[in-house]
């Protein structure tokens, strides 16, 4: 893992907490995902790294500038993970409990009632803009990185809280997961000045890797072994674990292979042609960020 990752990786979020109720806290603290196991962190992080490399559109910043525009973003992304999950907890205690009953069996068995799940979501919203605000930019990059965070935002709102909710499943996690990766990569790329083609092209790229994902196991599913595959392969890049070159896709079922396929495309297009394999670069050495986003759509799903 390069200087830059392990640094994002282990990065913690300022303390924003102060003043907040003990329960409200707690709920804060719980529903945060550590740096180096989200899966949204680590593709802002990788989309903020090519976009900074793209010779044809990056700024070309310095490993230090990098990290110190990416590490607030980073955090930014990781407050709305931790928003995301309260929510979709809310919207499954409103199908299943009466509002005056605890949430039950959100994130890993805790039991919070409703009002605090509120609080601690609405929290995690308001300081997700706080982060993103302290972002080393340019006025206008930031007005930018902002208005994107709101539209984010929004949509995240509206799924996690549909017009009808009586005939949902814990599936309707899947298109919020995936909204807030495609935000991720987007936000990656925005903050480093990236290009618009490359920033939407890396928020179509994780929309679809996180549907893939999804849709092999389910987000909720008790085995988080393939995200955490996808997190280790965007983070460190360095396994040798290779395998022909369609045989992961052809195994898997056809709306994961679809997502895949969609998801491959994304990097082709960015690549202007084929993306280069992780077996032309020696062991050991860090791999290129295109690489690495190729490496999430194939480690993961090899045991189809």
């Amino acid at each position: 893992m390069s200087e830059l990752r392990r640094r994002i990786a282990r990065s913690s979020i300022a303390d924003q907490n102060a003043g907040l109720a003990p329960p409200v806290d707690a709920a804060v603290d719980d529903a945060l995902s550590p740096p180096d196991q989200s899966l949204p962190v680590a593709l802002c992080t990788v989309a903020g790294e090519f976009a900074a490399g793209d010779a044809n559109h990056g700024e070309g910043l310095d490993p230090d500038t990098l990290e110190c525009v990416l590490e607030p973003v980073c955090g930014a992304v990781r407050l709305l993970e931790g928003y995301v999950r309260l929510r979709l907890a809310l919207a499954g205690s409103d199908r299943t409990t009466a509002e005056t009953d605890p949430i039950v069996d959100w994130l890993e068995g805790q039991s919070i009632d409703r009002d605090t799940a509120l609080l601690a979501s609405d929290h995690l919203h308001a300081s997700a803009y706080v982060t993103a605000a302290k972002t080393p930019v340019s006025d206008a990059q930031l007005l930018e990185l902002l208005e994107l965070v709101i539209q984010g935002s929004t949509a995240l709102a509206q799924q996690t809280f549909p017009a009808s909710s009586t005939d949902e499943t814990a599936d309707d996690r899947v298109p919020v997961e995936a909204t807030l990766a495609g935000l991720a990569g987007a936000l990656g790329v925005t903050a480093v000045g990236g290009s618009t083609d490359t920033r939407e092209t890396l928020r179509r790229y994780g929309h679809e890797l996180v549907t893939a994902l999804a849709s092999q196991s389910a987000v909720t599913s008790a085995d988080p072994a393939p995200r955490a595959t996808a997190v280790g392969a965007l983070f460190d890049g360095q396994s040798r674990r290779v395998v022909g070159e369609q045989s992961s896709i052809e195994r898997c079922s056809p709306p994961v292979r679809d997502s895949l396929e969609h998801a491959r495309a994304a990097l082709e297009s960015l690549a202007a042609g084929e993306v280069s394999s992780e077996s032309e670069w020696p062991a050991g050495d860090t791999l290129p960020p295109l690489v690495r986003l190729e490496q999430a759509t194939r480690l993961p799903f090899q045991n189809s």
